[in-house]
């Protein structure tokens, strides 16, 4: 933005449209003004509350500043009005990670997969709750399924690498850290390095 001074929706009262208030918020969201763009996105909601988009997009925003349970509801409410709306599910899913509630996330990603069996990042991040709830065999034919999909995602190599540290396989580990660091996440090669697994 070129104003230095944070946008408010008070200082933008010439808006009238629910469109131009949501592609307002959305740019807040860009620029990393998070406040302005829920306000935002909130006004374009009041003005057309049949908007499914702009319910996702504050909830995508609710959810990455840690207000879960209001980008749960907004996400609901999106499902309500688009049943099939594959990325409704899968960041329900990930808010429901968030939370903890690795059930729900599972049933989420779950239907993500039954609507869309090419989204391999929800393969990836089933993997990562089946990790959590200590299923590693699960977690690594999900991983295997989104590399399968999407053989360069960064972060299924590094996902599985770490289970593979967690089964004593540090061979395999090394191998998919490498892999990682070569598409650009390199947090796992840098903890097997420390941890003395690779010189």
């Amino acid at each position: 933005m070129s104003d230095t001074k944070e946008e408010s929706i008070c200082n933008v009262v010439e808006m009238r449209n629910a469109e131009d208030w949501s592609t307002r918020g959305m740019n807040a969201d860009a620029a990393g003004n998070y406040t302005f763009a829920i306000d935002a996105l909130s006004k374009s909601i009041e003005l057309n509350p049949d908007e499914p988009l702009t319910y996702y997009n504050r909830g995508i925003v609710y959810d990455r500043i840690g207000l879960y349970e209001l980008a749960i509801e907004d996400f609901n409410k999106v499902l309500e009005m688009e049943p099939h709306d594959v990325d409704a599910f899968y960041n329900r899913g990930r808010t429901f990670v968030n939370l903890g509630q690795y059930r729900n996330a599972i049933e989420d990603f779950n239907k993500v997969i039954f609507l869309d069996p090419e989204y391999a990042e929800a393969y990836n991040n089933r993997g990562v709750v089946y990790d959590s709830m200590g299923q590693y065999k699960r977690a690594i034919e999900d991983y295997n399924e989104a590399i399968r999909l999407k053989p360069n995602l960064a972060s299924a190599y590094c996902n599985r690498g770490g289970v593979h540290f967690k089964q004593g396989n540090n061979r395999l580990g090394c191998i998919d850290a490498k892999i990682a660091f070569e598409l650009g996440d390199h947090e796992l090669l840098e903890w097997a390095r420390a941890k003395g697994f690779l010189v």
